[in-house]
């Protein structure tokens, strides 16, 4: 007599375990929605001029990563959470980048929410300038916003943003920077939307006015200190072509020589890559 096996299904298996299956399914990896571009070799030298870097994956879907949760409702209840908090949501070259994008979602989303990426152009920065929180949504605590920058043609001088407009998305991002919370790391995507060197000094440009608007803000601005809502570490990765800033506790209020000694080889660091960058 043959000995068989009952069969399991999968919703029979232990939640625990399906769990981690599922998990498997979604993809989170740290630049999901980002790949490096494949490039032949008769385009190679305009691709040296611009980028080398991450871009966006046209092909990548949000939605793809959702649908497990439309098989059954036993699924939808059970992994809702893992899914959202594992899944980069991409908001493409939105008209205005305010709450009402958001509306569509439930709070058991919005609350599950950890991985947004925006896709505009830079000198729409300014949108941002009055959030407090991602979104101005005090129920949305993120992992990860991530900028990813398209090119223009309308604020560009040849292949690079004006002087003027980069300048402005400088004070934007700094202004942001100043107050954001909720945020663990924000980062920009140079996305092949300007050459190499640009995007690089601008990065040089928000850094050293952090610097120095911090500074301002502790000691010279009227009625000071005034202390940033979130101190951050930064970062710039020439293989990706993108900029990264880490969120960190807010510095406390220390003696100006005091201040002046901690941020000596944040400044010495910065003067050396603004170097490595005109070389």
């Amino acid at each position: 007599m043959t000995n068989t096996r009952p069969h399991v299904g999968f919703l029979a298996l232990p939640i625990e375990l399906r769990l981690q299956i599922l998990e498997n399914v979604i993809d989170d990896r740290p630049n999901a929605g980002l790949v490096y571009p494949t490039v032949s070799a008769t385009a190679k030298s305009d691709f040296n001029r611009t980028s080398q870097g991450l871009i966006l994956d046209l092909g990548h879907s949000s939605a793809a990563n959702l649908k497990i949760l439309c098989v059954c409702r036993q699924l939808r209840d059970e992994f809702t959470q893992a899914a959202f908090r594992r899944t980069v949501f991409i908001i493409r070259d939105p008209y205005h980048v305010n709450a009402k994008i958001l509306q569509p979602l439930q709070h058991v989303h919005l609350e599950n929410l950890r991985r947004v990426m925006l896709v505009f152009q830079a000198y729409r920065l300014s949108q941002l300038t009055s959030w407090r929180r991602p979104f101005n949504r005090e129920d949305l605590h993120l992992d990860n916003l991530t900028i990813a920058l398209q090119s223009t043609t309308q604020h560009t001088v040849g292949p690079m943003m004006s002087d003027d407009y980069i300048k402005q998305s400088t004070r934007d991002v700094v202004g942001l920077l100043r107050r954001l919370e909720h945020v663990k790391s924000l980062k920009f995507v140079q996305n092949a939307a300007f050459t190499r060197r640009r995007f690089q000094a601008w990065y040089n440009q928000i850094v050293g006015l952090v610097l120095k608007e911090d500074h301002y803000q502790r000691y010279d601005a009227p009625e000071a200190p005034h202390i940033e809502a979130t101190w951050w570490d930064w970062h710039f990765d020439s293989a990706e072509k993108s900029f990264e800033f880490i969120a960190r506790p807010a510095k406390p209020v220390v003696p100006e020589p005091d201040y002046m000694e901690m941020v000596a080889p944040l400044v010495a660091k910065l003067m050396s890559e603004m170097e490595d960058g005109l070389s």
